[in-house]
Formats: structure tokens, C-alpha cells, sequence
């Protein structure tokens, strides 16, 4: 691993912040909240509540697990380590976004290949 106590100390320190701050977005999240029935034509209200709340919970979730990897990467001195070609991960990436998993490259590739399957949806008729 090529990252200093400082960077280390950084990072960890950075991942503690997110990890309080998904915390208590988690425990905001309250699917009893819509469960009212506020009279005829609510329904479809709600349901669209009920679909931005569980969107919303399913992102901290996300980030929650990505949360985890990156806490067990950096306890393992591989935080900086690409995890799909090996290659170091620069400091500079993992200070602005701790829980990157890839170099650049692998990152942009991967971004570049969801984005031409977004473009260019394929049908199974």
C-alpha cells in the first residue's frame, strides 16, 4: 500500500463522516410515514411518496455497502489498489470520493459500457 499514516488517518476519518451521515438518513427513513389514507385520489400521491422513499432508501443502502467495502479495503492496506486491473489508485481520487473502488481508467470504462447500454436498450423480441 502506498499510502501514508496521514492519508490513511484521512481517509478513515472521511469514511466515519459518511457513515454518520448515512446513519442518520437511514433512520429518517420511515415507510409507516405514507401509510395514511388521505382520502379519493391520494393514491396515486402515495405511491409516488412510497416509490421516492424506497428510491431513496435503496441509495443509502448502496452506499452503505460501498461504505463497508471501502472501511474493509483501507483495514486490508489496499484502499489505493485498483480492484479490477491492481493498478494504484492516486490519493487525490480517493480523497474526493473514499469509497473508489477502481483506477480512473477502469471507472471510466465501465461508466462508458452503462452508458452505451442506457443509449442503446436491447429488445428481447
Amino acid at each position: 500500500m502506498h499510502l501514508t499514516l496521514a492519508q490513511q488517518a484521512l481517509l478513515k476519518s472521511k469514511l466515519d463522516a459518511m457513515k454518520q451521515d448515512i446513519q442518520a438518513e437511514l433512520r429518517q427513513h420511515n415507510p409507516q410515514q405514507f401509510a395514511q389514507d388521505g382520502g379519493a385520489g391520494d393514491g396515486v400521491v402515495t405511491d409516488v411518496l412510497h416509490h421516492d422513499a424506497m428510491s431513496q432508501y435503496l441509495h443509502h443502502h448502496a452506499e452503505w455497502q460501498a461504505l463497508q467495502r471501502a472501511q474493509a479495503r483501507l483495514s486490508e492496506n489496499i484502499a489505493d489498489i485498483c480492484r479490477e486491473c491492481g493498478a494504484p489508485i492516486p490519493f487525490a481520487r480517493l480523497e474526493v470520493e473514499p469509497t473508489a473502488e477502481r483506477c480512473i481508467q477502469c471507472q471510466a470504462a465501465i461508466e462508458s459500457d452503462d452508458q452505451r447500454l442506457h443509449l442503446h436498450p436491447h429488445s428481447s423480441m
